[in-house]
């Protein structure tokens, strides 16, 4: 058993066992808040028939106290229950990674599909049975995108970032408790998922405090205080006061007009605010050694200002909007104390101070979810390898296999460099239907990737130089737009071709290029694209049924033929996905369709 299958399994069996206790507390406490309540009506019942208003008094005040500390006893530890669910949920997921499972998961990044992105569609990089949906553990909108961008390349990485990027995974992937407790932290009703463009607007949108905020509070707080003292000395009656207190709420609701406003903005954004507070708090306390964490870290504490500090602050405000809403004391302190100008002051020293550093310490929090997502394959597959990147153009693997197929991957050798004064440059796939070409250069774009995001490969050895992908393998009719499914493989290759002779370091990957149209100008076709990209620097895989293109080897000494092959038991066809070198000498199609019912007999 492999070191995290084991740890995902003791997890589960130890989080189980701690929710059965929590269970027995929880329904112990349960009970008790019952008898609690059953003990004040009673004994305030008891002590009414005796006339005893003190005693009375007294037994509800004490029986409402003892009841409080019981509740918050309780809510902690549902709250413990609740955490407790989440962890074997996680440890789950740890364990379906590993077992190819992970297509359960109902998180799959759907929205970030995108047909006309160079390569993320035709590798499975988002929606089902995908990348993101194999290794996501973000729970916030900005670790979401930022794995977005990673998982896109938005930012084609130099060897410097890929390999402080590795340094940084592997360090992540040692973390594994941190980063189970930084997704249960940032875990809460999915409300971090949501938009917080108002937040970030209200953030960025600083305004100077009137002199009027600065001073008038002091002023009339200065009044309250006298005239209270004053009543109470029997100086002057209490409608006095009462005035005072109107003439108080008045002020306070002129000065704080927009205050309901930004009550709505955070009451919205509260729990937003609590798991990014968690979240950054986690960032803070922990000790990193790879230099893009540590670097990462820094950014939260620069100009003698520490982001965690800052959103603890911003949370309290927020708390206290929250709790003080409506509540009969939080009327008292408004009409004594003006509250709520106090609060809309400490908002806006708040936002004038922090409002335009929020989004830059939440962008970094996103990262750090989004590197702890790549890095749960650095813990869950310990036999892969991090690649080596190459300063010459060229690929190399050693028993590569595609990252997502679990048990049925079957891994193979391949090279694309320069040896013995050949410099390689297309490998030329052929054989039969089924055999596994598509797969092979899917094996070969995804592992490319990982490599390019600093994540371990599905290989005991990879290397690769830094290459820009583009793929044309999936491409359809597209009915709103009129355009069939060979002008969409078109417009595909021409956006390719202009990245080429933009001067973009190239890997391109075509499966059964020009499949639209007749053999005589797909073969044609096939072989001028072939020659006009390797003219112009790039490299790549070409799967095709054309067997005549393999005749290219002969005179194209960069290109190299390859092949995968079928087998028959039984009369029963069968594959072992196996790349030998050479051109398909097999063929299926026939076979495949008398299995459909067509009779060649009578042709």
């Amino acid at each position: 058993m492999s070191r995290a299958l084991n740890f995902y399994e003791n997890e589960i069996t130890n989080y189980k066992d701690k929710l059965k206790i929590l269970n027995n507390i929880i329904n112990i406490i349960s009970t008790i808040r019952l008898v609690i309540i059953i003990l004040i009506i009673s004994s305030a019942y008891y002590f009414y028939k005796k006339e005893n208003i003190l005693f009375l008094i007294g037994s509800v005040i004490i029986g409402f106290l003892l009841f409080i500390v019981v509740a918050v006893f309780h809510n902690k530890k549902i709250k413990e229950r609740n955490e407790s669910k989440l962890y074997i949920s996680i440890n789950g997921k740890g364990i379906n990674r590993i077992n190819g499972r992970f297509k359960e998961e109902e998180d799959k990044g759907e929205e970030f599909l995108n047909d006309k992105h160079p390569f993320t569609s035709d590798l499975d990089v988002f929606g089902r049975n995908s990348l993101f949906q194999m290794i996501n553990s973000t729970k916030t909108k900005f670790g979401r995108e930022k794995l977005r961008d990673i998982l896109s390349l938005k930012e084609i990485p130099s060897k410097e970032k890929i390999i402080n990027r590795q340094e940084a995974i592997k360090e992540l992937g040692n973390k594994v408790k941190w980063r189970q407790e930084l997704e249960v932290k940032s875990t809460f009703k999915k409300s971090g998922l949501r938009d917080i463009s108002d937040l970030l607007e209200w953030a960025e949108s600083q305004k100077e405090i009137k002199p009027i905020f600065k001073i008038v509070p002091y002023i009339f707080i200065f009044i309250t205080m006298v005239s209270i003292i004053l009543v109470a000395a029997r100086i002057l009656p209490i409608t006095y006061l009462i005035l005072v207190f109107m003439i108080n709420y008045l002020v306070v609701k002129t000065l704080t007009k927009d205050l309901s406003q930004v009550i709505s903005l955070f009451n919205n954004h509260k729990k937003d605010i609590e798991a990014y507070t968690n979240l950054l708090d986690l960032i803070d306390k922990e000790d990193f050694k790879a230099e893009l964490l540590k670097g990462l870290k820094l950014k939260l504490r620069s100009n003698n200002s520490s982001a965690i500090k800052e959103m603890k602050a911003l949370k309290s405000l927020v708390d206290w909007l929250g709790d003080s809403s409506g509540n009969a004391y939080y009327l008292i302190l408004n009409v004594t104390l003006l509250s709520d100008i106090f609060i809309l002051r400490n908002l806006e020293e708040w936002r004038n101070l922090n409002g335009n550093k929020l989004k830059e310490w939440l962008e970094i929090m996103g990262e750090f979810e989004a590197l702890s997502s790549i890095s749960n394959l650095s813990f869950d597959f310990e036999d892969w390898c991090y690649p080596k990147i190459y300063d010459e153009d060229g690929l190399e693997g050693i028993e590569v296999a595609h990252p997502m197929l679990g048990d049925k991957a079957v891994s193979n050798n391949f090279n694309l460099n320069s040896k013995n004064g050949i410099s390689r440059k297309v490998a030329l796939i052929t054989g039969s239907n089924m055999s596994g070409k598509s797969t092979f250069l899917r094996t070969i774009g995804v592992n490319l990737l990982l490599s390019y995001i600093g994540a371990p490969v599905c290989a005991k050895e990879f290397s690769c130089s830094i290459f820009s992908i583009y793929t044309c393998m999936r491409t359809k009719d597209n009915l709103e737009e009129s355009i069939s499914s060979f002008y969409a493989e078109i417009l595909r290759i021409k956006i390719l071709i202009e990245a080429a002779k933009n001067g973009e370091k190239v890997f391109f990957l075509l499966d059964e290029i020009f499949k639209g149209t007749n053999s005589r100008d797909r073969h044609e076709g096939a072989k001028v694209l072939i020659n006009q990209l390797v003219d112009n620097g790039a490299m790549g895989l070409v799967s095709t049924h054309d067997l005549e293109l393999c005749e290219l080897e002969e005179t194209r000494k960069w290109l190299k033929n390859y092949n995968f092959q079928e087998y028959y038991e039984d009369d029963k066809i069968k594959f072992d996905y196996t790349l030998r070198e050479g051109k398909s000498k097999t063929q299926n199609a026939v076979h495949l369709m008398k299995l459909a019912g067509i009779n060649f007999e009578n042709k």
